[in-house]
């Protein structure tokens, strides 16, 4: 065996002392004894493995776990923000994308957004988004024939079927109005957001639908950014070195965001205020997440902020809303702190059936993890559990817990890159371009990052990435990541892993109101360890998921498995599965 090497580090030596630190209460407590904890133990001579040199091949073979694929399955696509030197401040954000079954074959197609001009742009051509149909591995654009290569300052995108017609419909978020793509068939869309009524000229950033009044069809939220336009656009950078920069977003207002309750005939009714949304200049929304957070069977929303409080709106059962965010302790850090949120994802990382919280942050202030200690209360153990000091000085936008290795546990990766490409003018050592994070969980939730010399090329340039999405697009069982990246060609990783653990994926049929069975959650046992997944709309940062849910069984589990199914609508179904290593389809009985 390869000998391990030890280290006496800050960030390392924080697993050894957790039995210290655990006597230690309150997480605020925690984090700023952490550092006097470490140096008593240093003086012990206790040493535990630095992450970044561990020999990971008793987990994995040999090779690349993630291959670059993008150019060699067809997807021929490059991002352009339309920048003109001016730092407008939507360039800092565009933008995402994600994985739509649009033409009901089986197998995931990749829609891409773009920018667009901005005034005094010199770009040749006019940006569109694309649609990548997924053809045996392979992938052609036809976003022209579908009618989806929308010309618009693109953001991000959500799936649902906003008409249960069995039809994946998708909304994209824009810098000015939004696009609502109803699904004929055939391979066509039509843009209805003007009919539908969720027409804004706003700055919407990122969109989730599912079912919050509990009627049984899908509503629809959507974060605003900032109140910002080329009529309201500050200069912000070194006047004395004639530095432009990008503003930070105390420099602007934030806008409420919108809550769409769906009428059941085609139309939205915008009720966001009136069902208990905050509103004002401190709603500077980014990541949302709809989930139900205190396991009472309907949906709740976590919103993440760009520098002020994050909300955490619970439903009452109908569809109105508190925002629980402060009495929670998942609104600020440890340290009592709004931080610059911006992507997020939600999952039970340790699992204890409870639904934890992670959110991708500005550098400088790691990105933050709420682990859930029920009863809507929420604990940051982001330094304790190894986050903190993965993230400390990089910018996390995109980010997905999934299964990389089909071991079971919720692995974390995170798309990174700064706003500024002249940060390094204004904070020593800050790099633009950064390399993107995968981080193992080695159990309990706790993560450490995989060494890059595993992971392959894709891993090893730095990127000024901003989208992220998961989705298994050979359906080989093995989950594969897109990032997307700002004004550069995206990257599409394929999960190339050769071990033999088994896995389970499912599809699942909801009622005739939620085809996709959105908002449903899936429980799978492995002797005492519970593993739950969700199908949601929207999350990580502007970005789409594929619907499936995803088991990874590790090497024993070769079947049979059971399962339970909660339903959007409350209804509990358990099934039994014979066979693994496969993709099955579970109707709602």
């Amino acid at each position: 065996m390869t000998p391990r090497i030890y280290r006496f580090g800050f960030a390392s030596l924080r697993l050894c002392v957790s039995a210290l630190i655990s006597s230690v209460s309150g997480a605020m407590t925690r984090r700023f004894f952490i550092p006097l904890l470490v140096y008593v133990v240093v003086a012990a001579g206790c040493g535990v493995p630095d992450p970044s040199v561990v020999d990971r091949a008793e987990n994995r073979a040999a090779g690349d776990w993630f291959e670059d694929v993008t150019q060699a399955v067809g997807i021929d696509f490059e991002h352009n923000d339309g920048r003109s030197g001016e730092c407008y401040y939507i360039e800092t954000t565009a933008s995402g994308g994600g994985w739509i079954d649009y033409d009901a074959d089986g197998d995931f197609d990749l829609y891409l957004i773009n920018g667009a001009r901005t005034p005094g742009s010199e770009i040749e051509g006019t940006p569109r988004n694309a649609l990548f149909e997924n053809r045996n591995g392979s992938f052609v654009d036809v976003a022209g024939q579908a009618g989806v290569d929308d010309t618009g300052y693109g953001m991000g995108m959500c799936v649902g079927d906003i008409d249960a017609d069995g039809l994946l419909d998708f909304m994209v978020t824009n810098y000015g109005p939004d696009r609502l793509y109803r699904n004929l068939g055939g391979g066509r869309f039509e843009d209805v957001a003007h009919e539908a009524g969720v027409v804004e000229d706003l700055w919407s950033s990122n969109c989730s639908f599912g079912d919050i009044d509990g009627d049984g069809d899908l509503d629809l939220y959507v974060s605003h950014y900032m109140d910002w336009g080329y009529d309201n656009h500050p200069w912000c950078g070194d006047r004395l070195r004639d530095l432009r920069a990008y503003c930070r977003p105390s420099v602007l207002d934030g806008v409420t965001d919108s809550l769409f309750i769906n009428s059941g005939d085609g139309t939205f009714v915008e009720e966001g205020v009136l069902r208990g949304l905050a509103e004002g200049s401190l709603e500077k929304g980014f990541g949302i997440v709809m989930t139900d957070l205190d396991n009472d069977g309907d949906l709740d929303i976590y919103v993440a902020n760009d520098g002020t409080m994050n909300r955490m709106y619970i439903n009452d059962g109908a569809g109105f809303l508190e925002d629980r965010a402060l009495a929670s302790g998942a609104g600020l850090n440890a340290a009592g702190l709004a931080e610059s949120s911006m992507g997020i994802s939600l999952a039970d990382v340790d699992e204890d059936g409870l639904t934890d919280i992670i959110m991708g942050n500005y550098s400088m202030e790691t990105d933050t993890l709420f682990h859930n200690l029920g009863d809507l209360l929420f604990e940051d153990v982001s330094d304790v559990w190894g986050v903190g000091e993965l993230t400390h000085r990089t910018m996390s936008w995109g980010m997905v817990l999934f299964d990389a290795d089909n071991d079971g546990d919720l692995d974390l990766a995170t798309a990174r890159g700064h706003t500024m490409e002249n940060i390094a003018d204004f904070e020593k050592g800050m790099e633009y371009a950064q390399r993107n994070l995968l981080a193992e969980n080695t159990g309990g939730g706790r993560f450490r990052a995989v060494p890059g010399i595993n992971l392959g090329s894709g891993w090893a340039k730095a990127e000024v990435s901003r989208g992220l999405a998961v989705g298994d697009f050979d359906n080989d069982g093995r989950l594969d990541l897109v990032f997307t990246n700002t004004n550069a060609r995206p990257q599409l990783l394929k999960n190339t892993k050769t071990r033999d653990e088994h896995w389970l994926g499912i599809r699942l049929v909801g009622s005739s109101l939620n085809p996709f069975a959105i908002g449903s959650r899936v429980t799978l046992s492995l002797g005492e360890r519970v593993l739950v997944r969700e199908v949601r709309s929207g999350g990580s940062f502007q970005s789409q998921a594929d619907l499936r849910v995803h088991f990874g069984l590790g090497l024993a589990v070769v079947g049979p498995v059971d399962l339970e199914i909660l339903w959007p609508d409350g209804v509990v179904q358990r099934e039994y599965v014979e066979a693994v290593d496969r993709y099955v389809e579970i109707s709602r009985r």
